[in-house]
């Protein structure tokens, strides 16, 4: 078996190292045939630096790496021009003052390194003229690449003065490209974020945005083929791994443990239909031979977590949502809808379709890992309650569940509420929804929360893998101040009376008619400051 790239973005590393490799190039000829000027947007650690360095290599001529390749079968002269990579993870951007210095700084060396001399002080000026020195130089056009062209401003986010300030300077040094068409031969971009991309290229109205093209998909991440291609043979070796170690792994068949990897890893999607692996988070796992957080443990964004904690009711609105492209492809990052900001920073997937205009897009979460790790940031931003779930809830939940006795939730749910510190309540239904959600979330269930049905939204809908299915409603009500512990009990007693009511009266079970399934209508009620009843019918 070949060694595993982890935490190698460097294509010659990876081919003279002999490295594991899933070939992208056919995309890449495809791209330099089809046009000049591209955008990408993909989640960090997804393999957007990657795939940018092995288009650098290919427009540096060296065929000799591509030798078996797709591009390697094609008609591409191999023609060498010179290339510019620019990233902007290497700039420091602590500040408009520092960003433009350290800008033109990273300009000037580049210069030096190709023996070339510029003039100007701005980082805009800077770049025309390397461009222009490089196309004298050289006799050929120059290949720009710039990886996470966003990151100045995504790193501040939480400060609209400085974010704005930088927005301005890569606006006018984005803007360069334009006007230097005559000496360009090929632009690719890539981000983490489409947000910024509307207002920031505004002078550079050529590119094409291939985010949610179907045809470029599969362009970064591992697709079922490439997995089945290059890692099939390690799932033998894991298994043995786990049973050495005494693991339940041990014992599973190679299907089981391929589906349970797929579950997850696998599942981000940008067409509704091909669908791929987080590579940083597949490769850790074979090269530790553990289920973890991989690609989570690297850092969630700081802006993430404000907007939980300004807007805690929207979590439960975020799975099986519809979001049209207008709404994704706002630069208003700012004031973006928290569904949106999940999209974009790679919590939340498309899951389907909708053609349009504008097209609508069904999102959800990915896989295990995502929804389990996007689960416990909501709960320790919103509650600060991830402990206490961790020793009680987890081991109630699951057994509660895999048992068919939900209604033994209610004591969990009452300790969960109940340590939810005074200020951090929110007197709103979609408040306590939210918390729900997510804390089955964060345990590894797979809970959709605002299921559309033919008569209106459930608020819960979960399968067991032992065919237990509950579909829950869920109702909060206001209690007043001075309410005594009877009235509370009157407005839990209503409450579950008006769940089992909406549960019936739209049919929420319906969708699971003819199945094997056994299903279980949950009412969950709660009251005042966090007050819980569970009831269950069958």
């Amino acid at each position: 078996m070949k060694k595993l790239p982890v935490g190698i973005q460097t294509f010659r590393k990876i081919i003279e190292g002999e490295y594991l490799y899933a070939d992208k190039t056919g995309y890449i000829y495809d791209l330099i045939q089809g046009g000049s000027y591209y955008f990408l947007s993909r989640p960090r650690r997804f393999g957007k630096s990657l795939f940018l360095d092995t288009m650098a290599e290919v427009f540096g001529g060296a065929r000799e790496l591509f030798d078996g390749l797709l591009i390697d079968e094609t008609d591409y002269g191999w023609e060498r021009h010179p290339v510019l990579r620019i990233d902007m993870t290497q700039v420091d951007a602590r500040d408009s003052v520092t960003f433009e210095k350290e800008l033109a700084g990273m300009m000037r060396e580049k210069a030096a390194a190709e023996g070339v001399a510029l003039s100007g002080d701005t980082p805009a000026s800077l770049f025309r003229g390397l461009i222009e020195a490089l196309r004298e130089k050289h006799g050929r056009n120059v290949v720009v690449l710039i990886d996470e062209y966003d990151k100045p401003i995504i790193d501040h986010i939480d400060e609209p003065e400085k974010a704005e300030a930088n927005r301005e300077s890569l606006g006018y040094f984005y803007g360069i490209l334009k006007g230097q068409d005559a000496n360009l031969r090929f632009v690719f971009l890539t981000g983490v974020s489409k947000f910024t991309k509307l207002s920031l290229f505004s002078k550079l109205n050529n590119l094409e945005d291939l985010t949610m093209w179907e045809k470029y998909a599969g362009v970064c991440g591992f697709t079922e083929r490439e997995f089945d291609a290059l890692f099939a043979d390690r799932i033998p070796a894991y298994r043995e791994s786990r049973k050495e170690a005494g693991g339940r792994d041990g014992s599973k068949s190679d299907a089981e443990i391929r589906d349970l990897i797929f579950r997850w890893y696998d599942g981000y999607t940008w067409d509704g239909e091909t669908r791929v692996f987080n590579p940083f988070s597949l490769l850790n796992f074979f090269n530790n031979n553990k289920y973890r957080a991989y690609w989570y443990a690297t850092g969630a964004p700081a802006f993430l977590v404000k907007a939980f904690r300004e807007r805690p009711y929207e979590y439960a609105q975020i799975q099986e949502t519809g979001i049209n492209e207008l709404v994704l492809d706002s630069h208003n990052i700012e004031n973006a809808p928290l569904v949106s900001l999940l999209f974009q920073t790679g919590f939340l997937t498309v899951k389907s379709i909708e053609e349009g205009p504008p097209e609508e897009y069904t999102i959800g979460f990915p896989n295990t890992e995502v929804s389990e790790s996007i689960g416990q940031l909501y709960l320790s931003t919103v509650t600060g309650a991830v402990d206490p779930l961790s020793v009680s809830f987890i081991k109630e939940a699951r057994k509660a569940l895999d048992a068919g006795e939900p209604e033994r939730l209610e004591a969990p749910l009452n300790g969960l509420y109940a340590s939810i510190p005074y200020q951090l309540h929110r007197e709103e239904e979609a408040y306590y929804h939210s918390i729900f959600l997510a804390a089955l979330q964060f345990l590894g269930f797979r809970i959709l929360g605002e299921v559309s049905t033919a008569e209106g939204r459930v608020d819960g809908v979960l399968d067991r893998p032992n065919g237990m299915s509950y579909v829950i409603e869920f109702k909060y009500t206001k209690a007043d101040d001075d309410a005594d512990a009877d009235a509370i009990e009157k407005l839990l007693d209503d409450g579950i009376a008006k769940a089992f009511k909406q549960i019936e009266k739209r049919d929420y079970a319906k969708r699971y008619s003819g199945s094997a399934h056994t299903v279980f209508k949950i009412a969950i009620a709660v009251a005042g400051r966090g007050r819980v009843r569970v009831c269950t019918r069958k």
